[in-house]
């Protein structure tokens, strides 16, 4: 398994008062949601503002130490990593991918002009240039998925086995997370000539997805919206021709892609009632 990269960047405003509570065993958690505009060039060269909203979780002493002190509208910077987490529920399996930080800073706006934030429906203030960010290294577990919207426009399916090793009490630990990803139009294409088990470093931003299952139950799930994607090599032999084979693709041995997000994907709903 490629050595993995987990890390995600976030630059938003908080849209509400953040929450805090202490496991059973007194563990502090910090709970905040974040919002903000990404500011997308599409194929035209026309410039959009998309919005997002995620929740950061911040764990211990960190989260004690802010806990107090930020209010709604606050904008933060926040690097951390996605964490996946998996449960048995009712005899299902359920899984959910979460932003766990590991920095957290308070952002001076002060010196910047124009409009800094934008107010959504529900009151809430999202930082007009914010920044979602997410960079990964980890293995296919399956070949991707190549599909096409009724509008004909190319969309693949990826999932990203992330390992993460640390040590603890008892010795050097590993934990693998589950990220799954999705490319569009040239990139989709690309990405599609991936196999599962390649090695992979993808740059994105991180996106909520939902739909209605076949149960009409409402379901949820975080992805990567892939913007640059590349194959990383397993050594002299054969993976290394694969990454050259890649490079000829793409620009510095890998592709990338101006992403229209919201195109075709309420037309493109997952098939089954979990994600994959």
């Amino acid at each position: 398994m490629a050595r993995g990269l987990n890390r995600v960047t976030l630059v938003g405003t908080l849209t509400q008062d953040p929450e805090m509570r202490y496991t059973p065993g007194g563990l502090a958690v910090l709970e905040l949601n974040l919002g903000g505009n990404d500011i997308i060039i599409d194929e035209s060269g026309n410039t959009r503002e998309v919005p997002w909203y995620h929740r950061v979780k911040l764990l211990g002493k960190s989260a004690e130490f802010w806990g107090d002190g930020l209010k709604a509208g606050t904008p933060l910077f926040v690097e951390g990593k996605l964490e996946y987490r998996s449960w048995e529920q009712e005899g299902q399996k359920k899984s959910t991918l979460e932003i766990r930080a590991d920095r957290l800073e308070v952002v001076s706006l002060e010196g910047k002009r124009g409009e800094l934030t934008v107010t959504d429906a529900r009151g809430q203030h999202r930082l007009r240039e914010g920044l979602n960010h997410v960079m990964l290294v980890g293995n296919l577990t399956r070949d991707p998925e190549l599909r096409y919207t009724p509008q004909g426009t190319a969309v693949t399916r990826f999932s990203l086995a992330v390992n993460e090793r640390f040590t603890t009490r008892q010795g050097e630990q590993e934990k693998v997370h589950y990220v799954e990803g999705q490319a569009w139009r040239d990139l989709a294409e690309w990405a599609a000539e991936f196999k599962k088990g390649d090695g992979a470093f993808v740059i994105g931003r991180l996106v909520n997805d939902s739909w209605t299952s076949s149960t009409g139950e409402r379901r949820y799930t975080t992805r990567v919206e892939a913007g640059r994607l590349e194959r990383l090599a397993r050594g002299s032999g054969n993976g290394g021709a694969a990454s050259l084979s890649g490079a000829e693709k793409g620009a510095a041995g890998g592709r990338t892609s101006k992403v229209d997000i919201d195109e075709g994907l309420e037309d493109f709903p997952p098939e089954e009632d979990l994600p994959f």
